[in-house]
């Protein structure tokens, strides 16, 4: 098959989150397979930078990546805003009708739009998958909601799939209108074939000054409300263990200045260390010299940083908001509802159970081969692609 995926960033702009990772390590099992595979994306590093100017194409581990050139609103107040590629169009034009399938990620985003457009234009059949962003959640709720009056029916009509990540997001889609027969249960995969050369353990605490002997609790992920990182510093100001030490790794997405006001507050300045966004081989490294991953999430459909600290062995306290808590707990996991004390209380008692503890890191392994692997994933994917072709050729030939 020769498979169009569209996203809003792609490598190097790991910046937009979970969904870059998703779509190359699905994109790279599928070049395995032997299928052609094309990324669309925006030529966005962040919010603020671009990756090279203009319009441009690349190879990246076999995938050919096309970045195309974006203006957007610098000052937006949510993650990014209305963007507009002027280059798409013509591309468009020139390629649409070579693919054999359309995989769009992400809602709401002026990127899916046209493609979706030129695609049923072309008759080639295309797939969705939100990765959370269905609902109305934590910011620009005004503007999501006139865009889902507006526009969000030319994302989701004459679909041939809507790929959810889990139960959750299947209710989320149907509450959208689309039809339960077209909503396919997809949870996501890591690729765990890489074989990295890592570092010393304790490199990661050397770097960023944290002694080998005081418990280290990791958070890996935007800093926005979403995330609840306000939550994890309250949770931390509150937690009984004085010479622990609270890792918050990731880009500002929002609340930066909030968690830091929150930080100085407590005056936590010389037990909370912000890392900004890793990168590669850091960021395995932040989870090998880890003892503790937690994400307090307000809410989050399918979070990638869970599955790589399953994969690396590390037992995590959550919130319920997580929406696929229900998969983790209990086995890798405590979840609590999203409460500072609740969730400080939850952390002491997992870093200071060792028996449970021990359990939760034995669990991992079994959990990430049984759940979380990409190539349970990608079989998935292939079977829901070769369906929308099969159904758009009968369609074709009547």
């Amino acid at each position: 098959m020769n498979i169009l995926q569209v996203t809003l960033g792609f490598y190097p702009a790991t910046a937009w989150g979970g969904p870059v990772k998703i779509v190359q390590q699905n994109s790279r099992e599928l070049t395995r397979r032997g299928h052609a595979i094309t990324i669309y994306c925006t030529n966005l590093l962040d919010k603020q930078r671009v990756i090279h100017r203009g319009t441009f194409e690349a190879q990246l581990d076999g995938l050919r990546v096309v970045y195309f050139r974006t203006w957007h609103w610098r000052g937006w107040p949510g993650t990014l805003g209305p963007i507009w590629l002027p280059d798409l169009p013509a591309w468009l034009r020139r390629e649409i009708d070579r693919f054999d399938l359309v995989h769009l990620n992400g809602y709401r985003n002026f990127l899916n739009l046209p493609v979706a457009a030129a695609a049923r234009r072309a008759g080639v059949p295309f797939v969705v998958q939100p990765h959370g962003a269905l609902p109305v959640i934590v910011n620009s709720f005004f503007a999501k909601r006139l865009y889902d009056r507006l526009l969000g029916r030319r994302e989701l009509n004459d679909l041939s799939w809507l790929i959810a990540g889990q139960e959750s997001e299947r209710r989320q889609a149907l509450a959208a209108g689309v039809p339960i027969e077209r909503i396919a249960l997809v949870p996501n995969g890591l690729d765990s074939s890489e074989a990295i050369q890592l570092p010393a353990q304790g490199s990661f605490r050397a770097k960023y000054g944290i002694p080998a002997d005081v418990p280290l609790i990791l958070f890996l992920g935007r800093i926005n409300k979403k995330k609840g990182t306000d939550l994890l510093v309250e949770s931390f100001e509150c937690l009984r263990i004085p010479d622990a030490r609270l890792v918050i790794a990731g880009p500002d997405d929002g609340l930066l200045t909030e968690v830091l006001a929150l930080i100085e507050r407590y005056g936590l300045g010389q037990r909370v260390v912000l890392t900004g966004l890793l990168q590669a081989e850091e960021v395995t490294t932040a989870y090998q010299d880890a003892d503790l991953f937690v994400l307090p999430c307000r809410t989050d459909t399918f979070p990638m940083a869970i599955i790589e600290a399953c994969h690396h062995g590390l037992p995590m306290v959550i919130t319920e908001g997580c929406e696929i808590a229900y998969m983790v707990k209990d086995k890798v996991a405590d979840v609590v509802p999203f409460d500072p004390q609740l969730f400080a209380a939850a952390m002491e008692a997992l870093l200071k159970d060792r028996e449970k503890y021990i359990r939760y890191k034995k669990n991992c392994a079994t959990l990430s081969e049984k759940l979380f692997s990409i190539k349970t994933t990608v079989d998935r994917l292939e079977e829901l692609y070769q369906t929308a072709i099969a159904e758009y050729d009968l369609k074709k030939s009547h």
